[in-house]
């Protein structure tokens, strides 16, 4: 068995986790200032919270059976009848009879501690032999619900339910508005959970047993599971005058049947709600049902604007991919330029991966990319003019060159591209507007601020540039195979090898070699590593075209946007994503 210590620390803790649960939902809520039902949502979960906060409280004392019903019920002759007493609480046919709370325990203290802060003159605590077999609650009568003086008793009848752990709703079952009752209750008893409310249908011998049992008690029941969100946990029939010392029946109207279900009422309320763990259990259940009926009032909400905040998504993604897809076309002006960086860009990567002869070739020809043919005049004798126009040539390609490579990843590029985005972005725009208002959004959200598009912007300057510098890097790095290395590498080495195995031989054995032998050797050694240089390049070429990186860099730009976050929504599409999380939590 488990210790009371210990079965107080697991109430303690299970508590907390509902609390923290509707503080959870309460700050999802906080970040949803656009939806317009939050509003109210954030402020259930925030009265749930303080309700669960009184309920951890008093965790661990009495507890709190309240009496609620309308006028004529006959509330206050049922607590009379519980408790043995005729005149406990005031009967009659005055209306309202109970014009305070007449709350029957032993303990006066424990009243003022359960039921908050009350004037004297709003509670009646009645003492007697029943209030000691209450060792472990207090049974509290209320005003009628339907009270001529609602102003003054709806505010009391409130902070009493607000306070109770188990409601016994008190039905009359001559009235044939019953089931206004049961939806004027239903605010009231939405908060318990179905454990901890008992539906009590007084008066029952005024009715034909037959008709009671076959044709009112089965349609009650399906109306209280359709108006109330928990089910009771019993529904009785009873008889509370017949259990008074002096019933003071009509003589002409006494009682038509003996079905009476009292006894199984009274050995509820004193056996079952008036032991040790009750209180405790009962708070958790409520909790519980509190922190269920939150969760489920927002997910009815968000469910309800679920399909026109998807809708609002769906518009958002497809007006920005054909913002986005408008912008790269813009990118894709100046061909030639774009051209000729990604062929210096390629080779920048090649001379990076490539080694041996054919990679210093390759690094030799990437720089002569960026300055050209011009520069070799720097290093001939001859004229002075021509060494000039080298040099003039070389500074014009570099800067040609260089300018080429800055295109690639030309700010200005990309703004000219946002102009075509914002373009085909606010014409998409109303449409999305209107359904983010049906989703219940601030119909503000109509007129929504460009400041948002500024991250699309960025959004499709590094979409581009990794797209492209990943393609580039996956050329490259498909025409640095080791194996494609070995191949043109091959050649040249084989000769060098070649060449310095006879050269050492022959200064081994002594034997002098004529010097057109190295001129020979060495034009020989070049024309092979410029032959495999050349097949390089073809390879190279026929391998990436003209266009290939650019267009598979497209593709990528293109497959990245239809995975990538949605930028130029920003918050509002955003929060109407929390909203769509919320309906499937």
């Amino acid at each position: 068995m488990v210790r009371p210590e210990l079965a107080a620390l697991d109430a303690l803790g299970r508590m907390e986790n509902h609390m923290r649960a509707v503080s959870d939902l309460a700050a999802r809520l906080a970040r949803l200032p656009l939806w317009q039902p939050a509003h109210a949502l954030t402020k259930q979960a925030e009265e749930a919270r303080r309700m669960m906060e009184q309920m951890r409280a008093r965790l661990d004392r009495r507890l709190v059976v309240t009496l609620i019903g309308p006028s004529g019920a006959g509330k206050s002759t049922l607590l009379n009848a519980l408790a043995g007493i005729d005149d406990l609480s005031p009967t009659g046919i005055r209306r309202p009879t109970t014009q305070s709370l007449v709350v029957l325990s032993n303990d006066a203290e424990a009243v003022s501690q359960l039921l908050g802060p009350l004037d004297a003159e709003q509670v009646t605590i009645r003492s007697d032999k029943a209030a000691d077999l209450l060792g472990h609650m207090i049974l509290v009568d209320t005003p009628d619900t339907d009270s001529t003086r609602q102003e003054a008793h709806l505010p009391l009848i409130h902070q009493a339910v607000a306070h109770s752990d188990v409601l016994l709703c008190v039905f009359d079952a001559q009235n044939p508005k019953r089931r206004d009752h049961v939806d004027l209750m239903a605010p009231l008893v939405r908060h318990f959970h179905g454990a901890s409310l008992v539906a009590v249908v007084n008066k029952c011998d005024r009715l034909a047993a037959g008709e009671l049992t076959d044709i009112i008690v089965p349609e009650f029941k399906a109306y209280l599971d359709e108006a109330w969100d928990s089910v009771p946990e019993a529904v009785l029939l009873v008889s509370a005058r017949r259990h008074l010392q002096h019933p003071q029946w009509d003589p002409q109207a006494g009682p038509r049947h003996d079905l009476d279900q009292f006894d199984a009422l009274r050995t509820l309320i004193f056996d079952t709600f008036n032991r040790p763990g009750a209180g405790p259990d009962r708070r958790l259940a409520n909790a519980r049902q509190l922190r269920e009926y939150v969760i489920e009032q927002v997910r009815r909400a968000a469910t309800e604007d679920r399909p026109a905040l998807q809708a609002a998504l769906a518009g958002i993604a497809a007006a920005e991919k054909a913002a986005l897809r408008e912008a790269l076309a813009n990118l894709r002006a100046d061909e030639r330029r774009l051209v000729l960086g990604l062929n210096v860009r390629l080779y920048q990567s090649l001379a990076q991966r490539w080694v041996g002869p054919v990679g210093w070739l390759v690094a030799l020809w990437s720089r002569l990319m960026l300055f050209g043919t011009g520069l070799t005049a720097l290093v001939r004798f001859g004229n002075p003019l021509r060494q000039i126009w080298g040099l003039i040539a070389s500074w014009r390609r570099y800067k040609e060159s260089s300018a080429a490579l800055g295109a690639l990843n030309d700010e200005t590029r990309v703004d000219s591209a946002l102009q075509s985005f914002r373009k085909v972005w606010w014409t998409h725009w109303p449409d999305i507007g209107e359904q983010l208002v049906r989703g219940r959004f601030d119909p503000q959200v109509r007129h929504m601020e460009d400041d948002g598009n500024q991250g699309a912007a960025e959004m499709a300057r590094d979409l581009w540039r990794n797209g492209l510098d990943a393609e580039i890097e996956r050329s490259a790095g498909r025409m640095s195979h080791l194996l494609l290395q070995l191949i043109f590498n091959l050649p040249t080495v084989a000769l060098l090898g070649y060449v310095g195995w006879l050269t050492a031989s022959r200064f081994l054995t002594h034997t002098i070699m004529a010097g057109d032998f190295f001129i020979h050797a060495l034009l020989t050694i070049a024309i092979v590593l410029l032959l495999s240089f050349f097949l390089l390049q073809m390879v190279v070429r026929l391998a990436v075209s003209r266009n290939r990186i650019q267009q598979r860099a497209f593709r990528a730009v293109e497959r990245a946007m239809g995975d990538h976050p949605l930028e130029a929504g920003g918050e509002v599409a955003e929060q109407a994503g929390r909203v769509i999380a919320l309906a499937g939590d």
